[in-house]
């Protein structure tokens, strides 16, 4: 009883989720019960995710006019400085980050590097060999959180797209844990001299490596954070207070990227907008660290 009550959903988040807003899992669940007849439910879920993506878009809009103003509105950015994007949770089909190297990316930069982390095996196999011929694209097995060497990851029974390493389940698999600040402090990637887009969506670690950024002061130098990051609310409501207040506190916000984004135009048309906004964001950055006067010895 007490597991449930820890992991149960306020009521008013129906109308409102923190992570998933307006087109959230109790609001859709209470519409299909509500009404059963499909030719009735499909429109109005279709009308809460118009409203939601309408809501994302204006919010995608708010945020470019806080950081440069009206003047570059319907700017579309491209730039000459290396991207490097960070897909943390790939899974096997790596929906999103075949939309990121096969258009989003190269439509916004010249140079970039893109890398993908996925903890469960066989989904990293599956991956890698959707993406063998992608140049520019390296596929890591590695399960990204705030442990060192091997942890057990836990296997979801449909379909390994929510396996997780606090979810315990009968099936699992121990895989290599690495944190982000040690994995590019030993792939001696810095991120000060590019711009950096972070996706993720690891069924709760999210808040381990988020940690990690900050702690190690990487995110002064991420430009972008993407993903719903709804998972530590699905795990335990508490915790999840404590992650947003975190997020809060550094000044993190992510923009929503997961699998159910990619197959409306619309809505992927706002992410692209606000991801072209956080190349601006690291391009303005990298201008001042290079225009940035040398100190005098």
């Amino acid at each position: 009883m007490a597991g449930a009550l820890r992991n149960s959903w306020p009521i008013s988040w129906m109308f409102w989720h923190p992570h998933q807003r307006l087109w959230n899992d109790r609001l859709v669940g209470v519409i299909e019960t509500v009404i059963p007849a499909r030719s009735i439910s499909r429109p109005v879920r279709g009308m809460v995710m118009l409203v939601d993506t309408s809501l994302l878009f204006i919010r995608a809009v708010l945020r470019r006019l806080s950081l440069f103003g009206f003047s570059e509105i319907f700017t579309k950015w491209r730039t000459g400085y290396p991207v490097l994007y960070l897909d943390i949770g790939t899974h096997k089909q790596g929906a999103e980050l075949a939309l990121m190297t096969d258009a989003i990316l190269p439509s916004v930069c010249i140079h970039y590097e893109a890398y993908g982390f996925e903890a469960n095996q066989e989904s990293f196999r599956q991956a890698r060999v959707r993406f063998s011929k992608k140049r520019h694209v390296i596929l890591l097995h590695k399960a990204l959180c705030n442990a060192q060497g091997k942890i057990r990851l836990y296997h979801n029974a449909s379909s390994g797209l929510a396996d997780s390493l606090y979810r315990q389940a009968d099936s699992f698999e121990d895989v290599e844990a690495v944190r982000l600040s040690d994995w590019l402090r030993e792939k001696d990637i810095s991120l000060e001299d590019r711009i950096c887009l972070l996706r993720m969506n690891i069924e709760g670690a999210e808040f381990d490596v988020l940690q990690d950024v900050v702690e190690s002061g990487l995110a002064t130098n991420v430009d972008g954070y993407y993903g719903m990051w709804d998972d530590v609310s699905k795990i335990n409501v508490k915790r999840d207070v404590e992650f947003r207040e975190f997020l809060s506190t550094n000044g993190i916000s992510s923009m929503t990227f997961n699998g159910r984004d990619v197959r409306w135009r619309f809505r992927m048309k706002c992410i692209e907008y606000d991801m072209n906004t956080s190349v601006m964001v690291g391009s303005r950055r990298l201008e001042r660290r290079i225009n940035a006067p040398t100190p005098i010895t």
